[in-house]
Parts: C-alpha cells; sequence; structure tokens
C-alpha cells in the first residue's frame, strides 16, 4: 500500500482523490478504488471496537474486496 503524500491531502486532511463516505454508501466496494478501500478499512479497524452490525458488515465487505483485488 502507497502512503498518500502531503500534496495528496485536502486541507481537512482526506486524500483529494476520495469520495466521502456517505457517498460511498450507494456505491459497492467493487466500484470503489484502492486508495478508497485503503482509507476506509484504515479508518475502520481504528474504530473498530465501536462500529455497530452495519459498520461491521460494511468494514468486511471492504476487507473482502480488498482480498478479491490482492491489494
Amino acid at each position: 500500500m502507497r502512503l498518500l503524500s502531503n500534496q495528496e491531502e485536502s486541507s481537512s486532511g482526506y486524500p483529494r482523490n476520495i469520495r466521502d463516505f456517505q457517498e460511498l454508501t450507494s456505491v459497492k466496494p467493487s466500484e470503489w478504488t484502492e486508495i478508497e478501500l485503503h482509507f476506509n478499512h484504515r479508518q475502520m479497524s481504528d474504530l473498530s471496537p465501536w462500529l455497530n452490525e452495519q459498520g461491521t458488515h460494511i468494514h468486511n465487505q471492504i476487507i473482502q474486496e480488498i482480498e478479491r483485488r490482492g491489494v
């Protein structure tokens, strides 16, 4: 996984080339970019103790897609 440089992050700290999670929830993980998958996997991993059932399900879908792509 390639780490993002400071130039690739917006002023909010969110990568510039990534859709926000609200938008991504209406798109299947198979249509997400690799950057979106890795960024949201990292975020959800950090939050995993507090995820509800729906959040855990989405996180599992992200993990399965990362594994499917082999990235």
